[in-house]
């Protein structure tokens, strides 16, 4: 069996000379099945991949608020995008932002029904979309692979404090 990373390979040396996946293939399929899974995501579910990301890190800390900075962390979106996402995920009713009584600059972030409602939908969407991927490795390579992939993790995050 071969895929784009093992065709690309094969073709490289002949249609781009001088390049050379080499020891980054494993990485290069890692972004490329990030990106046809997203890509599914946003086909099958209401909500696009940052507004996914904002809405399951609210979720996992609902009832508590969230503020800006927090969110944009955990779903890995800048300070700049974040403000776009809020904006239209609180024009959709699905977010609520108040001010901070003990800091009037700040909003605090929180889910709202509708968006809690949302939220469970996609992410049920999405665990059935995994569940299914996952079908097509033995449970050994599906806890190599975690293994693994929570090592590279832990070299671009570092370890959650």
């Amino acid at each position: 069996m071969i895929d784009f990373i093992d065709r690309f390979e094969i073709e490289g040396p002949r249609t781009r000379p001088g390049i050379h996946l080499g020891d980054t293939a494993g990485l290069l399929r890692v972004m490329r099945l990030a990106a046809h899974l997203e890509r599914q995501l946003a086909a099958t579910s209401a909500v696009k991949p940052g507004q996914f990301q904002v809405l399951a890190a609210l979720r996992r800390r609902d009832p508590l608020p969230m503020n800006a900075g927090e969110l944009a962390e955990a779903a890995l979106l800048t300070t700049g995008a974040m403000t776009a996402v809020l904006d239209r995920l609180e024009e959709q009713g699905l977010i609520r932002r108040e001010m901070d009584a003990k800091d009037r600059r700040a909003r605090r972030i929180t889910i709202t029904e509708k968006g809690r409602t949302l939220i469970n939908r996609a992410l049920d969407q999405r665990m059935a979309q995994h569940r299914a991927l996952n079908a097509v490795l033995t449970l050994e390579e599906r806890e190599a692979l975690s293994d693994i992939l929570r090592k590279l993790l832990i070299a671009v995050e570092g370890e959650p404090s």
